[in-house]
């Protein structure tokens, strides 16, 4: 089993001996978002009102996968060193028939698919309620359906006035036939800044202050969707305690991740009859906050359409939305029943079949036509209590009191039920944290989990070896003019994507502590590059380049990291069968119809080394020769399956993702690359006092050297000190070193020299 992970005062994970532990792993998957009864992948095109009846007879369960491929799935993600999963699970998963009916059957097949990766043994899963723009039901994933009608919404009638882009609703209007293979790429994001998403969020992090007249069951709805998502969570969480309480015993759980990529909706908007201009993302319909409501009650409006360019959105035209009357919202009728089937009682306030902003005055409809009143109505408090009326709310006090009161129901609730375990706590997306410091919940056991993508990859879906922008930096305001945010040269795109995680990451310590580790539970690339022009050569170039600038970013600043994602279903025409999305590592349909068996990457059989070979040492100038070993007694569970059982069929963009990395340090960290033209690897660290290069049994830093790129009998080493073994059964190379600054530079050579044991080049 893994061994216990602690937190060290720098903000880095270690074993119980302050070694230096690098978590690597990926998103596991996608699948997850889905429901596997009836299939409803996103691009299944559902007619009438098929989709919407059916939102509260479903089935999760094998999803992501049955529990027959499970142990397969897993050794080939460790094939790659990979060490630990992010699991995600949405709250429709476990919640989807109504509130506090839970899914036990779908709780009880995921324990035992994490008893499956715990028998697998040596890998770390942490537990992600995932969510993107807030359900499946306005164009993402996460909650159950039932929240939308608790809000007012008939998500029926999304379709015609945009109040949410559905994949599987999508139908072109001239011809009636569906529309799917035409779905914009990444145009799901922009659910974010339309009218139910934003409305959602606005409502479960801001209700009591922004919508006062919205209550349900005698609390304000922002209290009734918090209390039933905690609850929702924790039970399925509490289950896993319960009926597998090993699963914690052999730190196979490690943690709970508070949720992925919230968003503060309507807060802080300064001028709703405006696009802010921190919307990032305008890509096809672009409504400000107004037009979203006049759309949302059926009312026809002009609205711009966007494109997104190299220097950033830019406006390409206007759209008339003609939405033929359809409103947003649930008559009286439609409401009575759903309070009716899911038990709900409102304040007489709360007047159904209008928008809830129009209801707090936000706007109004007289006989002139539509009005908006309160143009600032979400960038100052309305039921301050105790605090200045006149406060200005914007993202900053949407992180420190909006979020962070969610936040601190969310680790009190947690800690309530297990006070060993690792929080995640997740802000929006290249987003500060809040400061916590003052709370007393930093007790060493938090994490920052962050998320990284380049946008220029993910909306062009392609790679530039010669310009790129500092996504970071301009999302964050950096820069006066786009133009100063270029970056030019494939070396200096790779940095800059270091330079950018760095920044992060030294936020992160600024905000919440140095003792509080950057986590980047997501990170990656598309793979449909270029119209998916390697799906028909085969030819994963400029994949692999991307992924290897993502993976450089990330070993030169030693993060730990899950890729976003290895999706058990994907496949060439759908990627990862939800929105068009296609970031596997992993495809079917890049799958070789080959016998069982580990290839190099020469083509050539790989084959164990079962016997100790011994060999003198170099000096350090050298080349070193290695002691070659089948067993490290301090090391109980293996990184990666034996060589033989290596798996790499299916993999994408392969040669980027096998790489060299420090699995335990001896010290501090200060400076890792791969070079993945030049076969090299540099590793430099600070090692504790304790190091001893003569002792041969403990105070040793292990390195990931996998044979895909190292044969260990055609290799150059060359360190500042100690003695190696090396089991090349899991590929593990075990540096004995002295203290103080070391360094080590491992280099695969193309010709073996039999009278010294050294590789020429």
């Amino acid at each position: 089993m893994p061994e216990k992970l602690f937190i060290s005062k720098k903000g880095e994970f270690c074993d119980k001996d302050g070694n230096v532990v690098v978590l690597r792993g990926v998103n596991l998957d996608p699948n997850a978002k889905l429901p596997a009864k009836p299939d409803l992948t996103s691009h299944v095109s559902l007619k009438n009102d098929n989709f919407w009846d059916l939102a509260d007879d479903v089935s999760f369960v094998n999803h992501p996968f049955p529990l027959d491929q499970v142990e397969s799935h897993i050794n080939r993600l460790k094939s790659l060193g990979f060490n630990h999963i992010r699991f995600p699970f949405t709250w429709e998963s476990i919640e989807h028939k109504g509130p506090e009916i839970y899914d036990y059957e779908f709780m009880d097949y995921i324990i035992e698919v994490l008893k499956i990766i715990d028998h697998v043994g040596g890998v770390y899963v942490y537990l992600d309620p995932h969510q993107d723009v807030w359900s499946r039901f306005t164009g993402g994933s996460g909650a159950p359906y039932w929240t939308l009608l608790c809000a007012g919404f008939q998500p029926k009638r999304f379709r015609r006035n945009e109040a949410a882009i559905v994949h599987n609703t999508l139908i072109n209007t001239k011809t009636g036939k569906d529309n799917i293979n035409d779905f914009p790429k990444m145009v799901w994001a922009t659910n974010y800044y339309k009218l139910a998403c934003q409305t959602m969020f606005t409502l479960f992090f801001g209700g009591k202050h922004f919508a006062p007249k919205c209550m349900i069951n005698g609390m304000n709805i922002q209290d009734y969707l918090q209390e039933t998502f905690l609850k929702a969570i924790l039970e399925f969480y509490k289950r896993i305690q319960e009926r597998a309480p090993e699963l914690f015993e052999s730190n196979c759980i490690i943690g709970l991740e508070s949720m992925n990529e919230p968003s503060h909706g309507y807060i802080g908007t300064t001028n709703l009859n405006e696009i802010e201009k921190e919307r990032n993302l305008r890509l096809g319909s672009t409504p400000t906050g107004f037009q979203s409501f006049m759309l949302g009650e059926g009312i026809n409006t002009t609205i711009d359409r966007y494109e997104i360019t190299v220097f950033g959105p830019s406006k390409s035209g206007t759209k008339n939305v003609l939405c033929e009357g359809e409103s947003a919202w649930l008559t009286k009728d439609e409401r009575d029943a759903a309070d009716s089937k899911y038990g709900w009682s409102r304040n007489e306030e709360w007047t159904p079949g209008i928008c809830i902003w129009r209801l707090h005055k936000v706007w109004k409809i007289d006989q002139s036509g539509p009005k908006l009143l309160q143009p600032d109505y979400f960038s100052k408090l309305h039921n301050p209590g105790t605090i200045a009326p006149d406060l200005v709310v914007n993202e900053r006090y949407f992180m420190n009191n909006l979020f962070t009161h969610y936040f601190n129901n969310f680790h009190r609730a947690f800690r309530h039920i297990d006070k060993e375990s690792f929080v995640l706590i997740q802000p929006p997306v290249f987003r500060s944290p809040p400061h916590l410091r003052h709370l007393d919940i930093i007790i060493g056991k938090t994490i920052c989990a962050c998320h990284f993508y380049d946008g220029l990859s993910l909306m062009y879906k392609t790679w530039s070896r010669f310009f790129n922008v500092d996504t970071f930096g301009i999302v964050r305001g950096n820069y006066s003019n786009p133009m100063f945010s270029i970056v030019l040269g494939e070396s200096r795109i790779r940095d800059s994507f270091q330079s950018q995680l760095k920044l992060m990451k030294q936020e992160v310590h600024e905000i919440l502590g140095k003792d509080v580790p950057t986590f980047f539970t997501e990170i990656g690339m598309p793979y449909d590059m270029d119209n998916k022009k390697a799906y028909l050569s085969g030819d994963y170039t400029s994949q692999t380049k991307a992924m290897n600038a993502i993976a450089h970013a990330l070993e030169g600043n030693n993060l730990s990291f899950s890729l976003w994602c290895y999706s058990s279903g994907n496949s060439h025409r759908w990627g990862d069968n939800w929105n068009n999305e296609d970031f596997s590592i992993y495809s079917n349909d890049d799958r070789k119809d080959i016998s069982h068996e580990t290839t190099s990457r020469s083509g050539t059989p790989s084959l164990s080394v079962k016997s100790l070979i011994s060999s003198s040492s170099g000096n350090t100038n050298g080349s070193k020769f290695i002691t070659k070993t089948t067993a490290f007694d301090d090391i109980k569970w293996p990184p990666t399956p034996p060589l033989n059982d290596l798996d790499f069929n299916g993999f994408r963009g392969t040669d980027a993702l096998v790489r060299p990395f420090p699995l335990k340090i001896h010290g501090r960290f200060i400076f890792a690359k791969f070079d993945l033209e030049m076969k090299s690897y540099a590793l430099k660290i600070h090692a504790k006092a304790s190091s001893n290069a003569s002792n041969t049994t403990k105070n040793a830093t292990y390195i990931f050297l996998p044979k895909y790129h190292f044969d260990i009998d055609r290799v150059d080493i060359g360190t500042s000190s100690g003695t190696f073994l090396y089991n090349e059964e899991y590929q593990l190379l075990k540096w004995h070193h002295d203290a103080g600054h070391q360094s080590i530079a491992i280099t695969s050579k193309n010709k073996f020299n039999k009278d010294d044991g050294c590789i020429i080049i």
